[in-house]
């Protein structure tokens, strides 16, 4: 059924409704620099940041006190991975020895895995100090390191506990309602559906019946689908079309198992026409009421609204699977809240502007998606570095709990094969496109020093396994380097 073919002009336009309030999610504290060498501009944005003059006349960032920490209530999943894994940033040791890695990684990052384009930046989790630092500025292809920046932005923008939600309202005659579409694409059909083991949220069944509840039991003659809140293309620029088959689905504001065809399978095939399909199956649940398209008018009085799962575990679920549609979702949500528009041109205005506030510089960066699977964006090592410094003394600091564990979760699952010293130690977002392949995130070292990083490489000819293998010997090496 093709949304053009639909409209109805009895239905008037409407505001997007209110979404509930988020309070502010936990951050850890951090203690006070030991030592530094070069530290990177802008660094910790929570941070008080005092320029002084050194004895040898040259300028010197000195980080002067640490922000209170900010409190809130988080609802995540039961606790992942395993215990065994290292702590993250909150119980940096600040007596551990800062490692020099300039021998070890400028003799590893000239292996010949790395024969195309390479930016690399390792800083100090608790000073900022850049510990080494190579085409850091470059402005690479992310791939899905790029989600890290859609988390990063959601949780400084809407918080850890916002959600997403799902609105039925009075349609423009007693026998009619409109579902109105607010972002969400994890609803379920009846409870069990494909993102429930991270992000549980809300049923369009649960929904059907809130409705019938509220109308005393009687079942609407027609349901018209609002989608007003997102009228952009359903598509990111330089996203293959291919890819909307299994790696993602067109966007859409409203879907059921993220458009999956089969909710059990990751790349399942994908509807054509996800909201349509969700309206379809939400009018099935109300008594095989007719579909149509339409908006909700602008009064028109509230019969029901489910949420989706909490922003932090919505998050947890596309860093932890890498899940594209999901990303690029929370990242027009985004946009929503912030621009007031759901674009993908006001989801970048929102990404850079973020990046900015935690001091990083976005020159030549582009963000055509939040999911990283257009290979026409664009970021570099030392913008992935600058934001995780930022962000550790940030509203966003819980993204470091849902980066993946080298051998324990996520994408990180079944890599480090052979780095058995990355192991449970090194937390990253892995990315991958045909000739693109990065890791960002932070590692820990034997010493017990947090260390920040990101590595990205564009144009090699290495084979896929081997281009990750050859970037997880780099971080391994790194996390027990007592060099």
């Amino acid at each position: 059924m093709s949304l053009s073919d639909n409209a109805d002009p009895k239905v008037a336009s409407s505001t997007p409704h209110a979404r509930p309030a988020a309070p502010v999610a936990a951050r850890p504290s951090k203690q006070g620099p030991r030592r530094r060498r070069r530290v990177l501009t802008g660094v910790l944005a929570a941070l008080a940041v005092l320029v002084t003059v050194a004895a040898a006349g040259g300028l010197v960032w000195q980080i002067s006190a640490v922000a209170a920490p900010r409190t809130g209530t988080i609802t995540t999943p039961e606790a992942y991975p395993p215990a065994e894994p290292a702590p993250v940033l909150s119980t940096s040791n600040a007596d551990a020895p800062v490692p020099d890695l300039s021998a070890l990684l400028t003799g590893m990052l000239a292996g010949s895995a790395f024969n195309g384009t390479l930016g690399a930046t390792f800083a100090d989790a608790l000073t900022g100090e850049v510990l080494f630092q190579q085409n850091g500025a470059a402005a690479l292809a992310p791939a899905s390191s790029m989600k890290v920046v859609t988390a990063v932005a959601a949780l400084e923008h809407l918080g850890a506990e916002y959600r997403i939600p799902t609105t039925v309202v009075e349609g423009p005659t007693e026998d009619s309602v409109v579902l109105v579409a607010g972002g969400d694409p994890t609803l379920t059909l009846d409870g069990e559906g494909y993102y429930n083991e991270y992000a549980e949220g809300a049923s369009l069944q649960e929904l059907a019946d809130l409705v019938l509840e509220a109308r005393g039991g009687t079942a609407p003659a027609t349901v018209y689908l609002d989608t007003s809140v997102f009228t952009d293309n359903p598509k990111a620029e330089g996203v293959p079309a291919g890819d909307l088959d299994t790696a993602t689905a067109p966007m859409a504001p409203v879907m059921v198992d993220g458009g999956r065809t089969d909710n059990t399978l990751k790349y399942s095939p994908h509807h054509a026409d996800p909201a349509m399909v969700a309206a379809e199956q939400f009018a099935e649940l109300l008594g095989g009421a007719a579909v149509a398209l339409g908006t909700a008018d602008a009064g028109a009085a509230e019969l029901a609204v489910v949420y989706s799962a909490p922003m932090a575990a919505l998050v947890d679920s596309f860093i932890l699977t890498s899940d594209n549609l999901l990303a690029d979702a929370v990242a027009l949500q985004t946009a929503l809240a912030v621009e007031g528009e759901m674009t993908w041109a006001a989801m970048s205005t929102v990404h850079l502007a973020t990046l900015e506030a935690l001091g990083v510089d976005t020159t030549g960066l582009v963000f055509h998606d939040g999911s990283g699977l257009s290979p026409t964006n664009r970021m570099t090592a030392d913008a992935f570095t600058l934001m995780l410094l930022g962000a550790a003394g940030s509203q966003s600091s819980s993204v470091f709990e849902s980066l993946p564990v080298a051998g324990y979760s996520g994408t990180l699952d079944d890599r480090f094969g052979s780095a058995e010293s990355g192991k449970g130690v090194v937390r990253a977002k892995t990315g991958t496109l045909t000739g693109v392949s990065s890791l960002t995130g932070s590692l820990t070292t034997l010493d017990g020093r947090q260390v920040i990083f990101s590595v990205i490489t564009n144009g090699h000819s290495t084979a896929e396994a081997d281009i990750e293998a050859a970037l997880d010997e780099v971080a391994a090496a790194v996390a027990e380097c007592g060099c």
